[in-house]
């Protein structure tokens, strides 16, 4: 309970001197190479099929593995004028004749097949050379085989490993002021005709990590990269010798874009990313203020009578 004569307290609490809503935008531009990202592996060997066979014979499929991409090769060398079928993923794709060779990138490589088409009442056969580069990724990253792929993007806020990060976190938005509390300069804004203000120039510093991901048409993850981001902006604030900054962040939106390449050849994506943040920023001191007030003491406790308890009413 409060004594009876008030007396006067002294309380440190902070003060808010300056309070600004500011965004700020960040853009980046990198270059995603493929080329780091996509394994490959050769398979070489020569044969022999058949001549007047009904059915092509399999060179090279799949069985059971992720879909894969690859370059293809068939060097056609003897058939005794014979053509050769390539037929690949079930579908036929040049007739070729002794001396030719056929050639071929498909993203989408499922089996690889050829048949001499000319019947034959000899044992006679076809003779030539298979080769095939494997392009792949790591991580079973199959859902992607070229730069076509890629239909959209997806942006947000993540540590160095790519770990989706909420505004909430710590480790999402570094906001940090780079100016001195005792060197910041002076500037003199008007506000209206005739009456001009005195503020600080605070320069802070803003920093983290964003993750792109690339997906397919189905909405899959090809691949996804950590870009960091860093950027210096300027705020006027009250912000007199002493006081300090405190910055907080309060939305993040990221996007990405794809730009497209002038060579269709390329090996390399290059992407934009447009980093939008909105920061809270304040500049606080602490003051000393006096309050009328009674120091209390502890009550005497109240001892319930057990005369006093009721029941219930039902």
């Amino acid at each position: 309970m409060p004594s009876e004569n008030a007396t006067i307290h002294c309380v440190k609490v902070p003060r808010v001197l300056d309070w600004i809503n500011t965004s700020t935008v960040i853009k980046l531009k990198e270059k995603v190479h493929l080329e780091d990202i996509q394994l490959h592996d050769l398979i070489c060997c020569n044969f022999s099929v058949p001549c007047g066979e009904l059915n092509p014979t399999t060179l090279w499929t799949t069985y059971g593995i992720g879909q894969i991409g690859g370059t293809i090769c068939i060097n056609y060398h003897n058939g005794y004028n014979h053509k050769l079928a390539v037929i690949v993923n079930g579908e036929k794709q040049a007739d070729i004749i002794e001396g030719s060779s056929f050639s071929g990138t498909f993203t989408r490589l499922q089996s690889i097949e050829v048949q001499c088409t000319d019947k034959s009442t000899n044992t006679e056969s076809c003779y030539g050379e298979f080769k095939i580069m494997f392009h792949f990724y790591p991580n079973d990253q199959s859902n992607f085989n070229s730069v076509q792929d890629i239909t959209e993007t997806a942006c947000f806020l993540s540590n160095r490993q790519g770990i989706p990060l909420s505004l909430t976190s710590d480790c999402s938005v570094a906001c940090k002021e780079l100016t001195s509390s005792k060197n910041r300069s002076n500037v003199y804004i008007q506000k209206v005709p005739g009456e001009t203000t005195m503020l600080q120039c605070i320069d802070f510093l803003i920093q983290g990590f964003v993750c792109v991901q690339f997906l397919n048409d189905t909405g899959e993850i090809c691949f996804q990269c950590v870009f960091p981001f860093s950027e210096v902006d300027t705020v006027f604030l009250c912000a007199p010798p002493g006081t300090k900054i405190n910055c907080q962040t309060l939305d993040v939106n990221c996007r990405a874009h794809i730009i497209p390449a002038f060579s269709s050849k390329s090996q390399c994506i290059e992407v934009v990313i447009i980093i939008s943040i909105c920061l809270s920023l304040k500049s606080v001191d602490d003051v000393i203020i006096e309050l009328n007030g009674f120091f209390s003491h502890p009550r005497q406790e109240l001892v319930l009578s057990s005369c006093n308890i009721r029941p219930p009413a039902i």
